[in-house]
């Protein structure tokens, strides 16, 4: 009998062990990605709204690239600088692949709005859904970090 109830203790210490451990598949908050994603967010948010107001207020010459290749610059280097953090952090190689996309989705934006031969930019309708595409992608990594500063 006291081999069982020394085994039944120890199963019991093992399981109160175990139940108590939290397994982490993600890294652990880390405030300056989450604002970082905040700046990158609002900064691609307004490119995207300033092409649009532009349109809807008939200045179609203000949208050319070449006015907004240092705004591009800009957000691909936040976007880099970020990625190199999180390559840092212990267990972030899902916001490194959320960072990669994004990095994509923007470089992208930016081949299309450098050979707008097709006029795609002069569609408002275009790009709400560009703006609708990326507040998605956002929206998710936001998401991400919300959880992760509850669990802090």
């Amino acid at each position: 009998m006291k081999f069982n109830s020394f085994r039944l203790f120890f199963l019991c210490l093992f399981a109160g062990i175990a139940v108590s451990c939290k397994v982490m598949l993600i890294g652990a908050y880390d405030q300056v990605t989450d604002q970082g994603i905040q700046k990158i967010q609002t900064d691609v948010s307004q490119l995207i709204i300033t092409l649009k107001k532009n349109l809807l207020n008939n200045k179609v010459s203000a949208n050319e690239y070449s006015n907004f290749d240092k705004t591009y610059s800009s957000i691909e280097g936040e976007v880099e600088s970020l990625n190199i953090r999180c390559k840092a952090l212990p267990k972030y190689s899902q916001v490194v692949g959320e960072l990669n996309a994004l990095n994509g989705n923007v470089v992208l934006l930016e081949k299309l709005h450098k050979i707008d031969d097709f006029k795609v930019l002069r569609d408002t309708a275009v790009l709400n859904t560009t703006l609708s595409t990326l507040e998605v992608q956002f929206t998710a990594m936001v998401t991400l970090q919300n959880a992760l500063k509850a669990e802090k």
